[in-house]
């Protein structure tokens, strides 16, 4: 990878990772800061979450298409702008409203990012796909460890919240130049051997069916994204109501959920690298969860917490890039678009999840959020089963 031509286009596809990372969870971070300013409940702020989410989600199937049409570039490098827009304005904004506004233009950066990097990645590593995809993971994973850091920087030195967001914003802002001056490969280009034989495509028995195995992996890159979503926002909550901890003790579990994350990805990195098929991991990593979720909630100590969520984290990471990385090897011929597919099913995950189990806070306890995410566990677990046995049938 490191000797690959597009080494340093991969990097700034990652970095942008890193950031966003930070960005998923930085309004449920500042909880306390964000609700007083915009004279709101915590309800209130996961629904500003929910509105980044369905922008997302309605965005980023033509962002895909036009990352198939006019190259990965254009539209990765509209990425960070979108974000620095959102940044900037949040801890000026003076309503909710504005807030809710600033929220779209995250969604439309998270589209762009999405849509244009999945397939970037793939173009620039085809023979380690799986890998190359996963890695996005460990970056993100990185950036929710480092925003508890940052955030406890500034709230121990009594300084403005607003300077977390301007410090990020800062860096997406130079990442956006430097991609810009990158190399991309060109978009759903085959790459053949020196034999002339193709090195990309997977030898299929019968065609894949986009209503069949596409539409369960469509599934998964819902389920992925809500477990991703939920835990990350309702960690912290769970921590301070269930627990006891302080503010910034339970943000201690975000950082514990990303280092979970962080070795899974290293652990899939070497795993890929040998037999073992992303449509797997589908299937094991879910259970993983459930399984971690269910004695978490039997057992509600922090030492018990702090082991599941890092067990909740490991089975979490990776899972939606798999369901990327599958979907692009059965339907290569437009990536982009078939990819996004499963970004928008992420995407209405991260609008739905957050105002659904918002709702559900609202009118009972943080427990039943974290019952409701079982529930998404289950069904990740059918539809993973169900591509599993698809996937088999249709490769050699």
């Amino acid at each position: 990878m490191f000797k690959n031509k597009y080494f340093t286009t991969g990097l700034g596809i990652y970095v942008n990772y890193w950031m966003l990372g930070m960005v998923l969870i930085l309004l449920s971070s500042n909880m306390g800061f964000v609700t007083t300013q915009f004279n709101t409940d915590a309800a209130g702020i996961t629904f500003l979450i929910s509105i980044e989410g369905l922008t997302r989600s309605a965005t980023v199937y033509i962002s895909g298409w036009l990352s198939d049409r006019f190259g990965r570039k254009p539209i990765l490098c509209l990425s960070p702008f979108f974000e620095v827009i959102f940044l900037i304005g949040i801890p000026f904004a003076p309503s909710y409203g504005v807030a809710a506004l600033l929220s779209v233009f995250a969604g439309l950066s998270h589209a762009f990012v999405d849509s244009a990097s999945y397939p970037s990645l793939v173009e620039c590593f085809p023979k380690t796909p799986g890998t190359a995809t996963v890695i996005i993971k460990a970056f993100v994973a990185t950036g929710g460890i480092t925003l508890p850091l940052i955030i406890g920087f500034f709230v121990n030195r009594g300084m403005f919240y607003g300077y977390t967001f301007f410090l990020i914003a800062g860096i997406y802002l130079i990442n956006g130049l430097f991609l810009l001056t990158r190399k991309f490969p060109k978009a759903n280009q085959i790459e053949v051997s020196s034999d002339g034989k193709q090195i990309t495509r997977t030898e299929f028995a019968v065609e894949p069916v986009l209503k069949k195995e596409g539409l369960a992996l469509i599934v998964i890159g819902f389920t992925s994204n809500a477990i991703f979503s939920g835990f990350q926002i309702w960690m912290p909550t769970f921590g301070q109501k269930i627990l006891g901890m302080t503010q910034i003790g339970s943000l201690k579990l975000i950082t514990y959920y990303s280092i979970g994350a962080l070795v899974s990805v290293f652990i899939l990195a070497k795993l890929l690298q040998k037999t073992v098929k992303p449509v797997l991991v589908l299937v094991i990593y879910p259970i993983i969860g459930i399984t971690s979720l269910i004695l978490i909630l039997l057992i509600r100590t922090e030492a018990v917490a702090t082991v599941g969520f890092i067990l909740i984290g490991l089975s979490s990471a990776g899972v939606l890039q798999m369901a990327q990385t599958t979907m692009g090897e059965l339907f290569y011929k437009n990536k982009g678009a078939t990819m996004a597919m499963v970004s928008t099913a992420g995407g209405i995950a991260s609008a739905v999840v957050p105002a659904v189990t918002g709702m559900i806070l609202r009118y009972s306890n943080i427990i039943y959020v974290f019952y409701f995410m079982m529930i998404i566990f289950v069904i990740g677990i059918s539809a993973a089963i169900f591509a599993k046995l698809r996937y088999d049938k249709v490769t050699n």
